[in-house]
């Protein structure tokens, strides 16, 4: 008997460490760093997207030039777009944030059964197989010095137990405590939730109110001719800047093509029609050249890397707005226009198939599309020469 109950006091004590131990970790404030890091930057996103919307005011209230407010426009629907991803990283490590406790919760629980467990299996084998009182263990002992050793022990034991109740007492309302904890942050979690779907609105009407300005503006053919004329002169210098960049890239590292007929860059089943071809076209009364294919697509399709290779660039340009350019190696290299939001940065290396944004209207468009460039040693040549179309 004694041999068990000492086996019972030591794992007693095992026990009470580990479970002291998971109830200190859970006590810590479950709104973490992460999510208080990204509640700043949406908070810094939204000034800015306020500061944006003023100058916006301010612009239409000096009836400037239609391109800058374009501009303007294209800025707020990136911030927007920035605050949505923010938002959802935010939404995301909550969330985990609370998977992670329910998991250190049950745990705790689970321990605090076991505790108990032992602790009353223990003091039913106490009164079962001995059933100590001080005239027994006077009779039991050899003298007066072994009965006051034994008095100890009980007492001992005795005291133990009073720790072991309220410790299970305190544990289990520390548990309520992190439950509590658990209950709030899941209702930060839902607010996170509202916010997000707010932030997708404004940045839809943010996208439909320049869509629809940019067909007002159509309507005006002067003031359509005159941003003509300023994105025709934006477009021939930045097409200056690729050639020149990329021939003296090639000349540099004489690379070799990575190889392959390349893929489709709309994500697979979508509708699509082409709504300009490359090459020569009449516009605005003046033969233009048209330096890529147009893919005209829903808002938000997924626009894909045509062939593996390193992104050259990834940035706002104000005629082709957001746009991304990847060296295929050869001298090969596409670019990709008017995305709402770029997914890749400068230097990394992408597979063939592998997103690189979403289509969108950002930049000189008149409609939603993905404008699609092929150019070999910086020269834009036409891109049904590679493309397959599905």
């Amino acid at each position: 008997m004694k041999t068990k109950l000492i086996s019972i006091i030591i794992a007693l004590f095992c026990i009470t460490p580990l479970l002291i131990f998971c109830t200190m970790a859970l006590a810590a404030d479950l709104t973490d760093a992460n999510v208080k890091s990204y509640q700043e930057q949406i908070q810094d996103v939204t000034k800015k997207i306020e500061a944006a919307q003023k100058q916006l005011e301010s612009i239409r209230s000096q009836q400037s030039e239609a391109w800058y407010e374009i501009g303007v426009l294209d800025e707020l629907i990136a911030l927007n777009v920035q605050q949505k991803e923010l938002a959802q990283l935010q939404l995301d490590s909550l969330t985990e944030q609370i998977k992670t406790t329910r998991e250190s919760i049950a745990d705790t629980e689970s321990l605090i059964e076991k505790q108990e467990k032992a602790f009353l299996d223990r003091m039913a084998q106490n009164y079962m197989d001995e059933d100590i009182d001080n005239i027994e263990l006077l009779l039991n002992s050899e003298n007066l010095v072994d009965f006051l050793t034994r008095m100890d022990r009980v007492n001992a034991i005795l005291e133990y137990d009073q720790k072991v109740i309220k410790q299970l007492s305190d544990n289990k309302q520390q548990l309520e405590i992190i439950k509590a904890k658990l209950d709030e942050s899941e209702a930060l979690q839902m607010q996170r939730v509202e916010e997000y779907s707010k932030i997708i609105s404004e940045k839809e009407a943010i996208s439909a109110e320049k869509y629809s300005f940019i067909q007002n503006l159509e309507k005006n053919e002067e003031s359509a001719y005159q941003s003509y004329l300023y994105y025709k002169k934006l477009d021939e210098q930045l097409n200056k800047e690729l050639e020149e960049y990329l021939a003296e890239l090639q000349r540099k590292t004489q690379s070799a093509y990575v190889g392959g007929n390349g893929g489709w860059p709309l994500e697979a089943g979508v509708y699509y029609y082409v709504s300009s071809e490359q090459g020569w076209r009449n516009l605005w009364g003046s033969q233009d050249y048209h330096l890529g294919i147009d893919l005209a697509c829903a808002n938000g399709t997924k626009i894909l890397a045509f062939n593996a290779g390193t992104v050259l660039k990834s940035e706002y340009h104000w005629s082709y707005g957001n746009y991304v350019l990847i060296d295929h190696g050869g001298g090969i290299s596409t670019l990709y226009a008017h995305m709402s939001q770029c997914t890749v940065q400068v230097n990394q290396y992408v597979q063939a198939g592998q997103l690189v944004g979403y289509c969108g209207l950002t930049g000189s468009t008149s409609g939603y599309h993905l404008h699609f460039e092929v150019r070999e040693n910086g020269s834009v040549v036409n891109p049904r020469n590679y493309l397959v179309f599905p």
